[in-house]
Order: C-alpha cells, then sequence, then structure tokens
C-alpha cells in the first residue's frame, strides 16, 4: 500500500512529521491510516529531533491508531482516535495542506475544535491563537480565514455533519480491518 508523510509546521516552535499510508480519497478528500505503533517525530526550529513517539500518544504510553483527512481545499486537517468511551474526533485549523516532494504540509494556527464521545465538542488552544495573531506570527487574513474554519467545523461536529458523522469512524474501522503494520521508518529530515 502507497505512503506519504504528513508535517505539522509550528510556527516559529518546530515541526512535527509522521508516515502515513494512503487509505483512499472521495468527495470529502484525502484519507490515511496510521497504524498503533507508527512513528512520530517533533523536531525543533533547528532540525534537532527534540521528541520521539507514536502516533496518536499523546500522554499514554504507547500510540493508538489514527485516520487523517486531508480535505481538498479546506482550512483544516482532522483525526479520528477511537479510544472506547475517550474516542475523539481532533481537528487541527491550518493553512490549506499542500503536497510538496511528497509530503502533506500545513502550519498549524492553533485552534483545534475537538469532538468527544460524550457528544461535547469544544475549540482548544484558544489563548494561542490569540497569542500567535498579537505576535504576528498569524497574519490577519490567516486569522479570519482560521476562525471561520475554527466556527465552521464546530458546527459540524457539534451536528454530526458528514465527514464528521459516520464516515470517518467507518474509514478507521475499515483501515483497523486491514491489518497493517505500523510505519516506523519517516524518510529524509
Amino acid at each position: 500500500m502507497q505512503t506519504t508523510v504528513i508535517r505539522k509546521v509550528k510556527r516559529g516552535k518546530g515541526l512535527g512529521r509522521w508516515p502515513a499510508y494512503i487509505l483512499a480519497e472521495d468527495t470529502h478528500g484525502l484519507w490515511l491510516y496510521c497504524p498503533a505503533g507508527t512513528i512520530y517525530r517533533g523536531q525543533n526550529t533547528l532540525g534537532e529531533i527534540i521528541w520521539q513517539g507514536e502516533v496518536g500518544q499523546g500522554n499514554r504510553d504507547e500510540g493508538l491508531a489514527v485516520v487523517h483527512l486531508i480535505p481538498h481545499s479546506a482550512w483544516w486537517i482532522a483525526s479520528w482516535v477511537a479510544e472506547g468511551a475517550n474516542s475523539v474526533i481532533a481537528v487541527d485549523i491550518c493553512t490549506p495542506p499542500t503536497l510538496i516532494d511528497g509530503e502533506w504540509r500545513y502550519d498549524d494556527l492553533d485552534l483545534d475544535p475537538h469532538a468527544f464521545g460524550d457528544g461535547r465538542v469544544e475549540i482548544h488552544d484558544q489563548d494561542e491563537f490569540a497569542e500567535a495573531c498579537a505576535a504576528g506570527v498569524t497574519s490577519s487574513g490567516e486569522a479570519l480565514s482560521a476562525r471561520i474554519a475554527a466556527d465552521e467545523v464546530a458546527r459540524c461536529l457539534l451536528h454530526k455533519i458528514e465527514p464528521f458523522g459516520r464516515v470517518g469512524w467507518d474509514k478507521l474501522d475499515k483501515a483497523l480491518r486491514l491489518a497493517l503494520p505500523p510505519l516506523i521508518w519517516l524518510r529524509g529530515l
């Protein structure tokens, strides 16, 4: 199965990179899959590795399987992570992802809508967003696009408007049934 790399840039702070299988493409966009155990690497602005772990790890001892959706043209990228009652759809509001040299790249604009298994929808990191705007790290045009995208995604998450209804969870279920091995290598820097 074909693979790609996702590069998430945190302006002025560094970046994170991780490989993913290309699962499918449909009207919602490109679906990517990271089996549990897939490598994640964080780098500072000098390119030095500052953290290496697994996709979907967060505060856990090990990572979880994750399905990502890169929409055809939008200011976000979404991730579905199933962990029983702690399942979540996490969305990074970002510059529209672009494919450059085999990597899907985007600049994280800090706003993060989340939908939780108990029905809650929250927009996280609004303080970081405000700081980035005040510091000029995020331009006024980007800030406006980011705020519009965050509000729209939150509305879609709340009302389970596809792909935030069943579609993403079905893609994750399908990916899990493939029983693909974790991606434990990461090409390039």
